[in-house]
């Protein structure tokens, strides 16, 4: 404890696993899959190869690990930009351009997931991952129509299984265009139709 009562922070160094896979991440971001060796990231995280390789076997198994930390952080970054919504109403009006701003503040990040979907095909132990990847996603999607159906004061006109691929793919549209373009201003235009669809989604109750 300290003198005025409260608990000391402490903080804990990372592993040697998690020191390699935030070495990993922060390659992809900066370098892109082609890019990105392990070589490099040996040398990033502070390691040797053969240390390296005990937790990781493969470049693959590597780099799923550094897209799961990379996607982990934007989707807790979608999450805390929805939670913090709490009218049903302006969620569904606004909830695009909100997940858009957080789309844009990572837009990297988001880059080097679409790089994942470049490259998966042409990689089996990529395409398995391709499920999860979409998985965490569609469960942010997942919980703030959860939320606006236990507020009770709208109602969906569209069943979850057309709106849930219909609000994603959206927003993974939307982050794909910035990240190559980096077209703010064409994004912006595009989403204030968004108001005006949410007619044709949700009604009030």
């Amino acid at each position: 404890m300290t003198e005025s009562g409260s608990a000391a922070v402490v903080s804990h160094p990372l592993s040697a696993r998690e020191n390699i896979v935030r070495a990993a991440a922060e390659s992809l971001l900066e370098n892109g899959y082609a890019g990105t060796s392990v070589r490099s990231i040996a040398s990033r995280a502070g390691v040797a190869i053969g240390n390296l390789q005990y937790y990781f076997p493969t470049k693959s198994e590597l780099l799923i690990e550094a897209w799961r930390n990379l996607t982990e952080r934007s989707v807790q970054e979608l999450r805390t930009s929805l939670n913090n919504m709490t009218d049903p109403i302006w969620l569904i009006e606004s909830g695009i351009a909100s997940i858009w701003e957080s789309l844009r503040r990572l837009g990297d990040i988001q880059l080097a997931a679409f790089d994942l979907l470049v490259q998966a095909p042409k990689q089996e132990s990529l395409q398995a991952f391709l499920p999860e990847l979409f998985e965490r996603y569609r469960d942010v999607v997942e919980e703030q129509l959860d939320r606006l159906e236990r507020d009770g004061r709208v109602r969906l006109k569209i069943e979850r299984e057309v709106i849930v691929p219909l609000i994603l793919n959206t927003v993974l549209g939307f982050g794909l265009y910035y990240v190559v373009t980096r077209d703010e201003e064409s994004c912006l235009r595009a989403l204030t139709a968004w108001r005006e669809l949410a007619g044709s989604v949700v009604e009030p109750t």
